[in-house]
């Protein structure tokens, strides 16, 4: 492979992992953006708790109290389970909007990359076979010189 290739494959590969660093790091800020959203909405973090506790529940028999009590609370359920779906429906939304531009970025730069590198490759190849072609040309007059003989040159 050429030098020119060569550097545009690495600055390819530069753009690639600079754009999976900033992916990567705005995943890793998204556990902290859900904490923050709920922090201070203690219906949330009681949703939360309580969809837990329905889980574990959930794999306990029921009591005759439970029954009384959990038909009440389907009566009731859209009531506290609203508000989470929606803080849950925000924190998706706000992620999807923070990787949109990362993303969008990232696929820029991993275009231009491969764009340049096929221009680098396609000029490298453009020249290399120009070369080649003179090197053959120039082989096949002095083979049919040789073939000639001295003296008979065909210039």
């Amino acid at each position: 492979m050429s030098e020119q290739a060569g550097q545009a494959a690495g600055r390819a590969g530069d753009a690639l992992s600079d754009t999976a660093s900033a992916v990567g790091e705005a995943a890793q800020h998204t556990p902290e953006r859900i904490r923050r959203q709920t922090q201070g909405s203690p219906l949330a973090a009681g949703v939360v708790a309580f969809g837990a506790g329905m889980l574990a529940a959930a794999f306990l028999p029921t009591t005759d109290a439970e029954e009384r009590v959990g038909g009440r609370l389907r009566e009731h359920a859209d009531e506290l389970v609203e508000p989470a779906r929606q803080g849950a429906v925000q924190a998706a939304h706000d992620i999807r909007d923070e990787l949109r531009e990362p993303a969008t970025e990232a696929v820029r730069k991993v275009k231009d990359s491969a764009a340049e590198t096929a221009r680098t490759t396609g000029d490298h190849a453009r020249q290399t076979g120009k070369e080649t072609a003179a090197d053959l040309r120039s082989t096949a007059r002095d083979g049919a010189d040789e073939v000639r003989g001295p003296g008979q040159r065909g210039d």
